[in-house]
């Protein structure tokens, strides 16, 4: 029975002995698996924080409302020392324009490539070129450009005619799209802030 015993444990030892040497490597690489199941999909990040002050990007211009050049049309009153021209504007109604809107009225002139903000003497040392909006009144509602002399003397076409070059740009800007890092009387500025057409 002893030499049973030992025959047996000699052979589990061989046995062993062999299993050992032998290595996943020695054999040939089986044929590959079926493709498994997709997983599920992530769910999406959270979003970004707004940027800060000074890092925000420029505004547009998808809320302000702009005219084109408009030539002097003294529609209201033609007098030689006083005139007045009424711009009706459509987009938006008086409320709007007279409590929730900045308003802006700029001054092109005969003889200068310089645009003015008004109110404003533009290039003449007798004029003052200024404007109200938002009025109650029937024929004054929208916009109204006045021009007066400021010495007595009557008003030369140079100073007040449309085809000598004098027009204005009205830019109607609403709550949403003002900035407190712009200067608005600098013409060149608010129309490149606000990507203005010429």
């Amino acid at each position: 029975m002893k030499k049973v015993h030992f025959i047996f444990l000699a052979i589990v030892a061989m046995a062993c002995t062999v299993l050992v040497a032998c290595s996943a490597e020695d054999g040939e690489t089986g044929p590959q698996g079926p493709q498994g199941i997709p997983g599920i999909d992530g769910q999406d990040g959270l979003d970004g924080t707004d940027g800060q002050d000074g890092t925000d990007g420029q505004d547009g211009n998808a809320n302000v409302i702009f005219s084109n050049w408009l030539d002097a049309d003294w529609n209201v009153q033609d007098d030689p020392r006083a005139k007045s021209m009424n711009i009706l504007i459509t987009e938006i109604d008086n409320i709007e324009l007279r409590n929730r809107s900045l308003v802006f009225v700029y001054l092109q002139q005969w003889g200068t490539s310089s645009i003015y903000p008004m109110p404003n003497a533009g290039r003449w040392s007798n004029t003052l070129y200024s404007y109200t909006f938002g009025n109650n009144g029937i024929t004054l509602n929208g916009i109204t450009v006045t021009l007066i002399s400021t010495n007595g003397v009557d008003l030369t076409e140079f100073q007040y005619s449309g085809s000598r070059g004098n027009r204005f740009r009205y830019v109607l800007i609403p709550e949403s799209a003002q900035s407190g890092k712009l200067d608005y009387s600098n013409y060149e500025a608010v129309k490149s802030f606000y990507n203005l057409p010429d």
